[in-house]
């Protein structure tokens, strides 16, 4: 609305529509549930086993996670054949994609009415037939990240202009080190842990984003990443 993008009358009535919880009993008669937790594998299985036991058989169980294996995700629970993969892109209320991810036993009911829930919501889907880490973008984007941050560290060019170049270049709304501090570094390794512990050395995070996670400098969430936020909010 203050961008001029909706009028008063319209937010009234998406604001109406949504309720917020942190009990997940209020989710018991939901249809369909997204989870987007960290990306933690034990912590996602843990999430969908409490969701297995609240939620009625209807309900369709989706992760929003950006490579982890949709399969492992669903064995915590007792209808697999129910639960799928819906990566959506970030910033969501932007991006038109969703990665819907076939784990080994998700239904293709499941796959149906997930996609048709994408197509209400305005987005434009693709379906990853293999549920194999990364998926199809996370796996190709994490080796654009891992090649700007090898530029950086090999002093080719500036933090500034690998971003400049990658944005005028390619199209991109934002460089490679923008867009992992809006992700958040940490989201950003776990990723590509995940990556290198299934395809070997192409993915392994390099030492500067290891020490900047250490460092607890984590990108726009923590004022401070690749770039200084805590500058700009006051300038603001």
């Amino acid at each position: 609305m203050e961008k001029g993008q909706a009028k008063q009358e319209q937010v009234d009535g998406w604001l109406k529509r949504l309720r917020f919880t942190t009990q997940y009993g209020e989710l018991q008669a939901a249809s369909f549930v997204v989870e987007a937790v960290p990306e933690e594998l034990a912590l996602k299985r843990k999430v969908f086993a409490e969701l297995d036991g609240i939620c009625g058989p209807q309900a369709i169980l989706a992760s929003n996670t950006t490579g982890l294996p949709i399969t492992a995700i669903a064995s915590a629970t007792r209808r697999p054949e129910r639960v799928i993969g819906a990566h959506f892109f970030n910033p969501a209320p932007v991006m038109k994609l969703v990665e819907i991810v076939r784990g080994y036993a998700t239904s293709e009911e499941t796959i149906q009415k997930t996609k048709e829930l994408c197509t209400r919501l305005g987005k434009e889907t693709i379906l990853v037939e293999k549920d194999y880490t990364g998926f199809v973008t996370t796996r190709i984007y994490n080796g654009y990240l891992v090649e700007a941050l090898h530029c950086l560290e090999e002093g080719i060019a500036s933090l500034g202009d690998i971003d400049k170049a990658c944005k005028l270049a390619y199209n991109h709304p934002m460089g490679p080190f923008e867009l992992m501090d809006l992700v958040g570094l940490d989201t950003v390794i776990a990723a590509m842990e995940a990556l290198h512990s299934a395809y070997g050395e192409r993915f392994r995070p390099s030492l500067r984003l290891r020490q900047m996670v250490a460092a607890g400098r984590l990108g726009r969430k923590t004022g401070s990443g690749f770039y200084d936020y805590s500058k700009r909010e006051k300038g603001a």
